[in-house]
């Protein structure tokens, strides 16, 4: 089955004169519903975009096209439904290496011991002092080889 067309055309219930795409419905439905408050409108149960009077509530609800889906949770049992899958549990994977138990300490980098293909940026000092370790990088800076 078909999704519908995304650009159907459906009047507002609260005012006749407004044709609205299906996709837009629901937000139009809010807007236009804030500045109709006067109007004895209420809405279904089922589906909110279905806005109508008090009066035909009772023989809405007992024909709506979207009951089914609540008919359908109320009143089927899931056993019948839904497929009976065993559940097998995972596979135990036997390992004598256990990360836990190992006392290596992470790694920390050592400037000094850094390439000098890499020129370091100097924080929390004067502009000269950034300007002089800048151009001292430079001076020993080479390019990596590949």
């Amino acid at each position: 089955m078909a999704d519908p067309d995304p650009l159907d055309l459906l009047t507002c219930p609260f005012n006749m004169s407004h044709q609205v795409a299906r996709y837009r419905m629901p937000k139009h439905i809010q807007k236009c519903g804030k500045q109709n408050r006067t109007t004895k409108k209420v809405t279904c149960p089922f589906d909110s975009t279905h806005i109508l009077d008090e009066a035909e509530l009772d023989h809405h609800v007992s024909h709506c096209k979207a009951r089914h889906k609540m008919d359908y949770h109320t009143f089927c049992a899931d056993k019948d439904t839904r497929p009976v899958v065993p559940v097998q549990p995972p596979p135990e994977v036997h390992c004598e290496e256990n990360w836990e138990n190992e006392t290596t300490t992470s790694y920390v980098p050592d400037p000094s011991r850094m390439a000098p293909s890499i020129i370091l940026k100097v924080h929390g000092a004067t502009p000269s002092e950034r300007r002089k370790a800048r151009m001292e990088g430079i001076q020993v800076y080479r390019p990596p080889t590949e």
